[in-house]
């Protein structure tokens, strides 16, 4: 359970972020602007698609990963050993309702996402921004696009390096979201075809 805890990215990971950066660089219309979460893991994929475009990344601690509180750095075998097996496959079944002790509700998380998102849309109202976070937490945006209840977050996955996108469509007073691409990972394959 890694959630808080500022873990680097691995030789893995730094691939994958080059690949994520090399796709959006490639875009008719590349990113303006880089928001990022402060843990390490978050920032060196956001610098790995800044870096290139010229841009700094910006950013903002309201973009981490759920906090798991006490469970943060342990196994799943730790957590049963601790004695929380029963509430681990409470959390397993419905996180919305049952969270790792002195863990954030995923109310927070979301409240917390959605205030980063209006700084975003305040200080880059129009035009590509990139917004590198967490599996976690980037799904509550998504569920914010979508309309969605925040249970919502169990019925869908965010893979690392992952590429989702949401359009903002409409007039002022009258914006809408709408959710154009979730999930792809088909620029990760060049990993496999070039054996990098």
């Amino acid at each position: 359970m890694q959630g808080h805890t500022d873990i680097s990215l691995e030789e893995e990971g730094h691939r994958q972020a080059a690949c994520i950066g090399n796709r959006l660089r490639g875009c008719q219309e590349p990113p303006q602007a880089v928001f990022s979460s402060d843990l390490s893991r978050a920032l060196q994929t956001a610098e790995a698609i800044a870096g290139p475009l010229g841009l700094t990344v910006q950013v903002d601690p309201r973009l981490r990963e759920t906090c798991l509180g006490d469970w943060e750095g342990l196994t799943r075998d730790e957590i049963h050993e601790r004695g929380e097996a029963e509430l681990l496959a409470r959390y397993q079944r419905d996180p919305h309702i049952h969270r790792p002790p002195n863990s954030e509700t995923l109310e927070q998380v979301w409240e917390r996402m959605h205030l980063a998102l209006d700084t975003i849309r305040e200080r880059h109202p129009s035009g590509e921004v990139a917004v590198v976070g967490h599996g976690g937490s980037l799904r509550a945006l998504i569920c914010g696009a979508l309309d969605a209840p925040l249970p919502s977050m169990r019925r869908f996955f965010l893979e690392n390096a992952s590429l989702s996108i949401v359009d903002e469509v409409g007039t002022v007073g009258n914006r809408y979201q709408r959710l154009v691409l979730l999930n792809d990972t088909s620029h990760l394959n060049v990993l496999n075809v070039l054996n990098v």
